[in-house]
């Protein structure tokens, strides 16, 4: 089995810090100040750390001390010092509200937990989110939202089946007889493209334009096919409000008949 690589503190950045875990810092911290140049860097590492940890340095002797930093969940290292500090406290800072949420750390929740903030943010919903968080949240996440009545919501094969069946989670708030559903399913990741800038010869410009200008192929006049391509790659955005007002027809239809 492939070990996992273990981060240096080179390595982190406001992005990815977000991924590390208590003792994975700590070790970093103790590994990273035996480098020649922690000292110099050490503001540096720091700016980075702390925008997702809280950090403090404490003597390990100190019993009520310990004691009251592990009350508020920090985790205790013992970390290599001169003098009596010799142990390092590390909390990663919690996600509590939806305001709480940020570029960077929306990379690293699932949709239950993004669903479970909103849950919690005083029933608001979806729209009563700021535009801000909103875009945050679909920087990383598909979005739907719907509000119907509630035996049209959970009926068999309606809107909550098949967004299930296309992988989305639920978080479903109640509006008196209706519901309000938001749909959530994770965006897939996208790597980074890095481009080579480097500077051919001018020779080799000319061959490579040459052999490319043989292999392009005749560009058609008609331009329409692209604006069908990005419509059917927004689909999966889109609020599902034409398939729940046929819900709602079949509903009403359905009571009709029982009359």
């Amino acid at each position: 089995m492939k070990e996992k690589h273990q981060q240096t503190l080179d390595e982190l950045t406001k992005g990815n810090v977000w991924s590390v875990t208590e003792s994975e810092l700590a070790y970093m911290l103790i590994e990273g100040k035996k480098e020649e140049d922690y000292e110099d860097m050490e503001t540096h590492y720091m700016n980075i750390i702390r925008t997702v940890f809280d950090i403090k340095y404490l003597d390990r002797k100190d019993e009520k001390e310990v004691s009251r930093l592990e009350n508020l969940h920090y985790e205790i290292f013992s970390y290599p010092s001169e003098g009596d500090v010799d142990a390092i406290a590390i909390r990663k800072h919690p996600i509590k509200k939806i305001t709480d949420l940020t570029l960077e750390n929306i990379q690293h929740l699932d949709a239950v937990e993004v669903l479970e903030l909103i849950k919690n943010n005083m029933g608001t919903g979806w729209k009563g989110l700021s535009l801000s968080i909103q875009d945050i949240i679909e920087s990383a996440f598909f979005v739907d939202y719907s509000t119907l009545p509630e035996n049209v919501m959970h009926r068999v094969g309606g809107i909550i089946d098949r967004r299930k069946e296309d992988g989305y989670d639920v978080l479903e708030i109640v509006r008196g007889n209706w519901i309000e559903a938001i749909f959530m399913k994770p965006k897939p990741k996208v790597e980074k493209v890095h481009i080579d800038y480097s500077i051919k010869d001018d020779d080799d410009k000319d061959t490579d334009l040459d052999d490319d200008d043989e292999d392009l192929p005749d560009i058609p006049d008609d331009t329409n096919d692209d604006e069908d391509e990005d419509d059917e790659i927004d689909m999966d955005n889109v609020t599902p409000e034409i398939e729940d007002i046929e819900d709602i027809e079949d509903a009403t239809d359905d009571d009709d008949d029982v009359e």
